[in-house]
């Protein structure tokens, strides 16, 4: 008998504990076991910006892809293609670009394995999906995947929420710009089991003529948990169809080519602003051409020049350059709390993509794309036509990865591991070609395929992180972790040459290349009050990407990358003031920089340097002057140099000449960046002004001013208002924003990039014919946003 009431009493015990309401607090910190394998450890010696879930829902309803957020913190900037902020966007930390920063989803790797960027065309919905992003300035902690070598971005999806709820919003603006979306979750069903849900899409007219498109995101999750334990499955899913613009914003072909700092005569345009007034600001050379007149192009009676799109043989008009991609994220991950000390994390992931871009080719040379001049049927010898190019890739990307956390009083160590594996395969075909004949005989319904190549890509990893209180004050950390990759890829190129046989063959690839990095990394940190000092040093390597191969065929057989990075930094945290500086200094060997030589889609080619650097400075501060008004700003000054560049230019536009140079500035790397902010909040209104300056950016390697874009400064507003809603169930809460971006109209342009030559015996900068290519941003522009929350 007492057998069985000791059983009974188990059994109600229990089930009791089942029964308990599930702490949400403790929820919390098992969701972040999920992340702790690559996010900084409480008070760890690294530049890092948190970027909490209140700022990205707000930036969610812009359709703006995330790097125009993340630049508003210290030393990140940000461009798009089309002038919008949607659509193909690019993101750069103390000015190293998107394929030197490392992206993670809950610790899985977002980077594309071969290009080693995060194309964040069909993004621009996952700051919904996010509870935090966590930007790590210079190398930063051990993270999964490729290399950080400019910085590393940490993003978190949502915690399970224990509460039902549902949101809607809808935005519309300038250049017909809307964002369209809702989440949704079911809470905490039978006190285990959470379902949520999220779509969004974007469409937009683009700011730049061809640049229309359309992208978006969706997002759906189930999740099981208790006190101790979370299981969750989660897919990420984008799409996008989005007109290019690639080529940037010139006046014209090679005869509009500036040379000594002006434009081509027959233009009558002398600095970037007059690109506007002259109706430029917006021309796409993927999409339109100007209307030539043989000695000068068209102009209407205001004076602004006159473009046209291409005509088909079939009588249609170009849509211009589009790229067409869909991607699936799969995750399923295991969260545990061992017990009070221990905690460990488990996921596998696959991720799958795939898609294309098409362009047009104008009058290219045949040799160009693997195929022999011809005589037409009048006897005519045929060496150019145009040709539409279609170009596309499938890949996938399955891998484990997990960590194991212990914390006691003195002690937090996380040991982890991870594994991938990547499969990839290119192709590049003609659809079209102008001539008739050409297309009947080697184009037809199929197309023409000029080359197809696989790849496989191996990437694992192991690490282990341990933070001491060596005091009440001080802490000691050390990071070691060990990389293995391996990158095998086969096939054809669509480069072309001409054989000892005399016939023209495609470039082969036969790349077969393993790499073993070690990257170790140490720190103090110094904690009393409110200061907090630090200093650290961190090494990381990162392999070639897969450009590196393909496109640089010309020069050496390209080598891994090396970058040490000494950080050192103080911050004041109190009630109503927060104040920090950072100082680094990246000590870069082998680095790959642009040498002036271009690819044939006009793509700057890189080479091993041995030795540059970057060094600077990091600033912030806020100060709330009253509960209802907060200043801040943040600044990042610095010096970003080579310290011998040997310059590769075009001598006669046949032949090529070398310059030296002794420590000039590395290309697109800005001195200073600059955020300012004025946050007002009342009640339920809340208006926050922003101003950002980003200092002159040298567009190649030579720190020549003439061949340099522009500083340039813009500012926004955006306005918000909140209401609950206490009388119309389920309603509970409606959101009125209004955003204006670039209040002050201002024409500028947040990058671009040059192509140069020079006649041949004269100095580099004698004679010197180049062309700028610009990415220009919208003048001023307007959305309005509707926010319903359930």
């Amino acid at each position: 008998m007492k057998r069985i009431l000791l059983g009974l009493t188990a059994f109600t015990v229990v089930n009791a504990m089942v029964a308990e309401p599930i702490d949400s607090l403790k929820m919390e910190q098992l969701h972040e076991v999920v992340v702790s394998g690559v996010r900084t450890q409480k008070n760890a010696p690294y530049a890092v910006a948190n970027v909490k879930q209140k700022e990205l829902s707000a930036f969610s309803t812009s359709g703006r892809e995330l790097p125009f957020l993340f630049a508003r913190t210290p030393g990140v900037t940000a461009w798009s293609e089309n002038g919008m902020g949607t659509g193909t966007t690019k993101l750069a930390i103390r000015g190293a670009g998107d394929s030197r920063i490392n992206v993670t989803l809950d610790g899985v790797p977002l980077n594309s394995p071969e290009d080693q960027c995060v194309f964040w065309v069909n993004m621009n919905s996952y700051a919904s999906m996010l509870q935090s992003a966590q930007i790590q300035r210079g190398v930063g902690t051990s993270t999964n995947g490729d290399g950080a070598f400019g910085g590393t971005v940490a993003l978190q999806s949502k915690a399970p929420s224990m509460k039902a709820g549902a949101e809607l919003n809808s935005s519309f603006g300038s250049y017909n710009t809307y964002n369209i979306g809702g989440t949704f979750t079911t809470g905490l069903m039978f006190n285990h089991l959470v379902v949520d849900g999220a779509y969004h899409t974007t469409g937009t007219g683009g700011y730049v003529h061809g640049t229309a498109g359309r992208s978006g995101s969706y997002y759906g999750g189930l999740t099981w948990l208790n006190d101790r334990l979370q299981i969750s499955y989660k897919h990420f899913g984008n799409f996008e169809k989005t007109g290019q613009a690639w080529n940037g914003i010139t006046p014209g072909d090679g005869d509009l080519s500036l040379m000594d700092g002006t434009w081509g005569a027959n233009t009558g345009i002398k600095d970037y602003a007059d690109l506007y007034k002259a109706g430029l600001g917006r021309y796409n050379d993927l999409y339109e051409h100007m209307v030539n007149l043989g000695s000068e192009f068209a102009r209407d009676a205001e004076g602004r020049y006159i473009t046209e799109r291409y005509q088909l043989n079939d009588g249609t008009l170009w849509s211009g350059a589009t790229d067409n991609f869909w991607q699936g994220h799969n995750i399923l991950s295991g969260a545990f709390q061992l017990s009070d000390r221990w905690a460990a994390t488990l996921t596998a992931h696959y991720t799958h993509g795939h898609g294309y871009y098409q362009d047009l080719k104008y009058n290219k040379k045949l040799a160009k794309y693997g195929l022999e001049p011809f005589f037409d049927a009048q006897g005519n010898q045929v060496k150019t036509s145009t040709f539409i190019r279609k170009k596309g890739m499938s890949q996938d990307a399955y891998g484990a990865l997990g960590n194991v956390n212990y914390k006691d009083l003195r002690w937090n160590i996380i040991g982890g591991f991870s594994l991938q594996q990547f499969k990839g395969d290119h192709y590049s075909r003609l659809t079209y070609a102008e001539n008739k004949e050409l297309h009947d005989a080697r184009i037809g319904r199929e197309g023409y395929d000029m080359n197809y190549s696989e790849a496989t890509k191996n990437d694992a990893n192991v690490y282990l992180k341990a933070a001491y209180e060596l005091t009440s004050n001080w802490s000691a950390f050390v990071d070691a972790q060990y990389r293995y990759v391996g990158y095998k890829t086969d096939g054809t190129n669509d480069a072309f040459y001409t054989n000892g046989a005399g016939k023209l063959v495609a470039q082969q690839l036969d790349v077969d290349e393993t790499y073993h990095f070690f990257n170790p990394k140490a720190g103090v940190s110094y904690n009393h009050g409110p200061h907090h000092a630090y200093v650290s040093v961190a090494m990381s390597h990162r392999e070639p990407e897969r450009n590196n191969f393909t496109d640089n065929y010309n020069y050496p057989f390209p080598k891994a990358e090396q970058v040490i990075d000494y950080e050192a930094g103080y911050n004041f945290s109190s009630r109503n003031f927060r104040a920090g500086a950072n100082f680094y200094y990246m000590d870069y060997k082998d680095q790959f920089v642009k040498t002036g030589a271009m690819s044939d889609i006009g793509e700057a080619l890189t080479t091993n340097i041995k030795d540059s650097y970057r060094m600077g400075v990091e600033l912030t501060a806020a100060w709330d002057i009253c509960p209802l008004l907060t200043i801040e700003g943040n600044a990042a000054l610095s010096q970003n140099k080579i310290k011998n560049f040997d310059e590769v230019v075009e001598v006669d536009w046949h032949g090529v000449e070398t310059f030296h140079y002794d420590n000039s500035t590395l290309a697109c790397s800005p001195s200073a960046v600059l955020n300012g902010f004025v946050d007002f909040h009342y009640k339920g209104f809340k208006a926050t002004w922003h101003t950002n300056y980003v200092s002159r950016q040298y567009l190649d390697n030579t720190e020549c001013r003439d061949r340099s874009l522009p500083a340039y400064t813009f500012s926004n507003l955006y306005l918000s208002y909140t209401s609950k809603v206490k009388k119309v169930a389920p309603l509970k809460e409606v959101e009125l924003g209004l955003t204006f971006n670039n209040v002050f109209n201002a024409h500028y342009a947040t990058a671009a990039y040059v192509y140069s030559c020079i006649a041949s015996g004269s100095h580099p900068n004698d004679n010197r014919y180049y062309q700028l290519y610009f990415f220009p941003m919208t003048t001023g522009t307007a959305m309005a946003n509707l926010t319903l929350r359930f």
